[in-house]
């Protein structure tokens, strides 16, 4: 049963959440909902994976890191919201005057909702793999996006442990692209949805196997190189959920000689251990 599950609960949930909510929206289900309960749903699952066949069993145990990681989740769901009104009224107005330019709007409305999703995780993907890049390749960025890898262990709650400038920074170019082009609600809300399901999959410390699909999701056993305490191997995988462009451009790594490590983290970190401190770690001088 628990080989089955390796190989099966990652494409199954995936599918089934993904599946239901486009059959939702058909239906005509507020998309606010569609993107609650799918979210809900995964985090169920995932969870309950996390207990039934962890990758590490010893990272289902607080490492100092819970309370930290528990103030970062209502912190990244807080910023987002606080930006949204801002992307909305950019997009509103730049994305007038594109279609007025063009006299016509830029987004295949008229494809399916698979369609389209599959389109805007393309699109999604090419605005946020640069900005993550650069922070890892800018020192000034790294001090910001440090936090993020600062755990020594990988959880789904730890997903959403970044600093609000890293939040704002790449959630106003990752968003904006989308909207511009003129995709509709349905479209931003399923994107919104997959974003939440192969990001708790991303960070889960779940043992499941990709086999090709490595190819494409950055999550699992792929992410968890990007985690790694070796700089050679972490400045890699950069994708937020697919690894179109890491293939693209060449960052897509895993060593087929040897697992995942499990020894994560920054060498000789020395960010403090509380949200509080954290947030503030980056503008000090070094």
């Amino acid at each position: 049963m628990r080989s089955a599950s390796v190989w099966l609960i990652f494409p199954l949930t995936v599918g089934g959440v993904l599946g239901g909510a486009i059959y939702a929206l058909g239906q005509g289900v507020p998309t606010g909902a569609v993107v609650g309960f799918g979210t809900l749903a995964s985090l169920v699952i995932v969870a309950s994976f996390e207990r039934i066949q962890p990758f590490v069993p010893d990272w289902n145990h607080s490492k100092g890191d819970l309370a930290a990681d528990l103030a970062y989740l209502p912190t990244f769901l807080g910023v987002n919201a606080l930006i949204e009104p801002f992307v909305r009224v950019a997009c509103v107005v730049i994305g007038v005057a594109i279609s007025e330019a063009f006299g016509i709007g830029l987004w295949p409305t008229e494809w399916s909702l698979l369609a389209q999703l599959l389109l805007a995780c393309v699109v999604v993907e090419a605005f946020d793999y640069w900005p993550h890049r650069l922070m890892h390749e800018i020192p000034w960025l790294w001090r910001f996006h440090a936090i993020h890898h600062n755990p020594k262990r990988l959880y789904w709650l730890n997903a959403t442990r970044a600093h609000p400038v890293e939040i704002a920074f790449r959630g106003f170019v990752n968003v904006i692209p989308m909207a511009l082009l003129g995709a509709g609600e349905a479209v931003l809300a399923l994107v919104s949805l997959t974003n939440a399901v192969v990001g708790l999959y991303q960070h889960a410390n779940i043992d499941f196997k990709l086999g090709p699909l490595s190819w494409i999701f950055s999550v699992g056993e792929m992410h968890r190189w990007h985690h790694s305490v070796s700089v050679a191997e972490a400045n890699n995988n950069y994708g937020s959920n697919f690894l179109f462009w890491d293939v693209v451009f060449g960052t897509r790594y895993r060593d087929p000689e040897r697992e995942a490590p499990a020894e994560i983290g920054i060498e000789h970190d020395d960010l403090p251990s509380s949200w509080w401190g954290q947030l503030g770690a980056p503008f000090k001088v070094h």
